[in-house]
């Protein structure tokens, strides 16, 4: 029943289009980070110095750091912003038009489907960082009262992958690290955060 009950929740918020917004900004002369995975209901915003843009490439000409012909989106030197709905399913590839071909710049978005898993808010000061994360995830709550919590991680498709934490109660400032490189490979990820009735899900990128 419950099974049932949380794929009807799940596929109710799929509808909705939760969005991210996903940030590359620029270090020297590379992009970072290099590589991102998003869904085609989030956003990337690109923050880069005023010497640099992005536009996007076939693969061989990303392979030959070349810089032509651009056959996608393209944001101006300084930076700009891109719509996933504006992006296939896919990877598209994209490069600095002054720096590809001397320095390599270059990076990729990859673009998932809509995923079946909602992102909600609760009660507590609920904070999750970094984001991406190559190896360990941060989780600080500070509920106003005692709670019992529970913490899973879930992939796109709404199964579970992994329960950080199993229920504990929890009063005042909660800060906690959990390793995610031997529990999950790259990609788009949901963390559950439960606390007595109420539900979080919080949308992860593992680089």
């Amino acid at each position: 029943m419950k099974k049932t009950i949380l794929s009807l929740v799940l596929i109710v918020f799929c509808a909705t289009g939760y969005s991210t917004t996903f940030n590359i900004t620029t270090d020297g002369f590379t992009f970072s980070p290099a590589t991102i995975s998003i869904t085609q209901n989030d956003n990337v915003t690109f923050t880069l110095a005023s010497i640099h843009d992005a536009v996007e490439v076939s693969l061989a000409t990303w392979n030959a750091n070349d810089i032509s012909p651009i056959i996608g989106f393209s944001v101006p030197f300084g930076g700009g912003s891109v719509s996933g709905s504006s992006l296939s399913i896919g990877t598209h590839y994209y490069i600095c038009e002054n720096h590809g071909s001397l320095y390599g710049m270059k990076g990729t978005i990859i673009v998932e489907p809509p995923s079946a898993v909602p992102e909600t808010t609760i009660e507590s000061n609920l904070l999750i960082y970094p984001n991406p994360v190559k190896d360990n995830i941060t989780i600080q709550l500070n509920p106003p009262t005692s709670k019992v919590v529970e913490i899973k991680l879930f992939n796109l498709e709404g199964k579970l992958v992994n329960v950080l934490l199993p229920k504990t109660e929890v009063s005042g400032l909660f800060v906690r690290s959990f390793p995610l490189n031997n529990v999950a490979g790259q990609g788009v990820y949901f963390i559950q955060i439960a606390e007595n009735d109420k539900t979080a899900y919080q949308k992860i990128v593992i680089l």
